[in-house]
């Protein structure tokens, strides 16, 4: 089943309808700080990917308690990548799709879930409007 499009990409494409608004998301805590890595991610470049890209997610507020798992996940994916590529086997292309998918519903999926507060400032400059 494909993804639902985000609301405020419909505003934008002038597709948006009121009858087909999406229910509202839950709304996850912010961490407070960077939480320590797992003690199973034992990998070196795991556990900097780890401090990297959670200091990036952490500034952007998109860390959140419901997705520290999956940045433990991507970041042991990211050691495995990183040892297949020390080897003089590259990594297969399964693993560099499984990262890429892993990564964007990491980054774009929490930020489409939460919606800016900020009024739309482009939204009378539609052209097809629904009108009943």
């Amino acid at each position: 089943m494909s993804r639902r499009k985000p609301d405020f990409l419909k505003l934008i494409s002038a597709t948006a309808r009121p009858d087909r608004q999406a229910p509202p998301s839950p709304c996850l805590p912010l961490c407070d700080g960077l939480p320590p890595a797992p003690a199973w991610l034992t990998d070196l470049h795991a556990r900097s990917e780890w401090q990297r890209l959670g200091q990036v997610l952490q500034a952007n507020k998109l860390l959140n308690a419901g997705n520290i798992g999956a940045l433990a996940q991507l970041c042991a994916l990211h050691g495995c990548l990183i040892a297949a590529w020390q080897t003089t086997s590259p990594p297969s292309a399964a693993m560099l799709s499984a990262y890429r998918k892993a990564l964007a519903d990491l980054t774009v999926g929490v930020a489409i879930a939460a919606p800016s507060k900020k009024p739309n400032r482009f939204l009378d400059n539609q052209l097809l409007r629904h009108r009943p």
